[in-house]
């Protein structure tokens, strides 16, 4: 396996690219996310930053894809998958 993509670029996104590569896997890892910025910890998002207890700037995660070398797909949507063909449609047309 060349490649892999991962759909959903939230913190389970960004743990299954980071166990890929702890296991040994170098090749490339697509991580796919509607949201158009890298993922951040949700849990407190509601509990804490909305109830004005903490700055946005607390959830975030630490910049760690330096090492893990993700193929960040940010802002895009996918919308189908073709098993036969082991491919991910994205809402622009990309294959």
């Amino acid at each position: 396996m060349e490649r892999v993509v991962v759909v959903g670029a939230s913190l389970a996104g960004l743990r299954a690219a980071e166990e890929l590569r702890a296991q040994g896997f170098d090749g490339t890892i697509a991580l796919v996310g509607d949201e158009p910025h890298r993922p951040y910890d949700r849990p407190p998002l509601s509990k804490q930053v909305l109830a004005g207890a903490w700055e946005p700037e607390r959830i975030t995660l630490p910049a760690v894809d330096e090492d893990l070398e993700i193929d960040w797909r940010l802002g895009e949507r996918a919308t189908g998958l073709d098993l036969t063909n082991r491919a991910v449609h994205l809402l622009g047309g990309e294959v």
